[in-house]
């Protein structure tokens, strides 16, 4: 690293700013892992409520014992198994349902197979509780082509913003049929928190790389000292090329330490397992053949690049506007304004469109098991490649115009 850029990550990091964006993240990632951690509720072997730790600890006890691929015959096992239970009269109460000392005793171990059971077999957009009551073990053995029924019935679907094409159906088709059968089952609750609060992470991160780089440009500006910047031999571009270094370096740092922090630190608690696990375990109509893990990697690669173009749109108004704080506040309105605009119920171009920007680009998982698809010089590309191209591009293209913002600025 040259002098030029170490001298600009200084000033970038010993702002006051800086101090506070960290503060920020130091106090909101335990505060994301705390409300994960106290929701988490399991049903007891005597019957009474677990939350928290207790009952991540049973929860990890039972899904570990049902770890491994999820063949036909372990379905239709455990289809077997209820309908045993079911029919003992001493597990019944009097009006002829699972009484709640049985239901502790051999129906909570098996709630991830249930709910995988239920969700594939019930109606499109429905979940009934109790169809696994009506199922036979040999309706269980339909387990994967009952979940293939539910991707065709969406594909399918009637949708007032537009219905999905031929090619479109049979792309989505072939995906699914990619998937490795039988799925792998595992673990997975640590993971699926991991995924439930990083859209809220991401956010709280764009907002903190927003309030350390407003200043960059801005703040030279504010405090007069473009004049002597920009008359130095070095100042309309080696010293415009350290800021900019030096600006992304401090955003990859931070989505680094917040991302890895808040990842440790619920996995620590929840436990590692689970990152072998098909995607589908936790989103079981997913039409990619990813694990856990590597959705994981993805939805942090989409939610960095998000924060990344936050960054860049950061520089570019820093470098045009003269003060930090008009930055920060029209930043601010470029991140949560797109939260207030509804989807739109007839124009699938629009919703794709809205898609694009930073806040919507956060949510990497719900991208990534979507059936969503862009139509790119006749090509078709999954919605959330095509962010990922999106926020490289935009990026590249505004780094080079704050430079010349920047350095075209004339002192008055």
């Amino acid at each position: 690293m040259d002098a030029l850029t170490r001298f600009e990550l200084r000033k970038i990091t010993r702002r006051k700013s800086f101090y506070a964006g960290i503060a920020i993240l130091v106090v909101m990632i335990p505060l994301l892992t705390i409300v994960l951690i106290t929701n988490t509720q399991i049903t007891g072997k005597d019957g009474k409520y677990l939350y928290g730790i207790p009952a991540i600890r049973l929860l990890r006890e039972y899904n570990r014992q049902l770890a491994g691929p999820l063949t036909v015959k372990k379905v239709a096992d455990t289809v077997e198994r209820h309908q045993k239970v079911m029919r003992d009269p001493k597990n019944l109460d009097k009006k002829g349902e699972m009484t709640i000392e049985s239901h502790a005793k051999y129906e909570v171990k098996n709630n991830q197979i249930y709910t995988l059971i239920s969700f594939a077999f019930s109606p499109l957009n429905e979940y009934d509780f109790y169809i696994i009551d009506r199922l036979k073990p040999s309706d269980a053995k339909e387990f994967y082509q009952k979940r293939m029924e539910k991707v065709n019935q969406y594909l399918n679907g009637d949708y007032s913003y537009g219905n999905y094409s031929a090619k479109e159906k049979a792309f989505f088709i072939k995906m699914n049929e990619s998937i490795p059968i039988p799925f792998q089952l595992d673990y997975v609750t640590g993971w699926e928190n991991v995924f439930e609060n990083l859209p809220n992470l991401f956010l709280i991160i764009a907002f903190v790389i927003a309030i350390c780089l407003a200043p960059v440009f801005a703040g030279e500006y504010q405090s007069g000292a473009d004049s002597i910047i920009l008359s130095t031999r070095y100042g309309r571009n080696k010293v415009i090329a350290a800021k900019l270094k030096a600006s992304f370096l401090v955003s990859l740092g931070l989505i680094v330490f917040a991302v890895a922090a808040y990842t440790l630190l619920l996995l620590g608690i929840y436990g590692f397992d689970g990152g072998n696990a098909s995607i589908q375990i936790i989103e079981l109509l997913a039409p990619v053949p990813y694990t856990v893990f590597q959705s994981y990697l993805w939805a942090v690669l989409i939610g960095s690049l998000a924060c990344l173009l936050v960054g860049a749109v950061t520089l570019w108004l820093s470098s045009r506007m003269r003060g930090p704080f008009p930055v920060i506040i029209v930043i601010g309105i470029f991140l949560i304004g797109p939260l207030f605009i509804p989807a739109s119920k007839s124009s699938r171009l629009f919703n794709h469109l809205m898609n694009l920007f930073p806040e919507n680009m956060m949510d990497g998982f719900k991208k990534l098991t979507d059936y969503e698809v862009y139509h790119i010089f006749g090509q078709m590309i999954l919605e959330y490649k095509v962010m990922t191209g999106f926020a490289v591009a935009v990026i590249a293209l505004l780094v080079p115009l704050s430079y010349r913002a920047f350095q075209k600025h004339q002192v008055v």
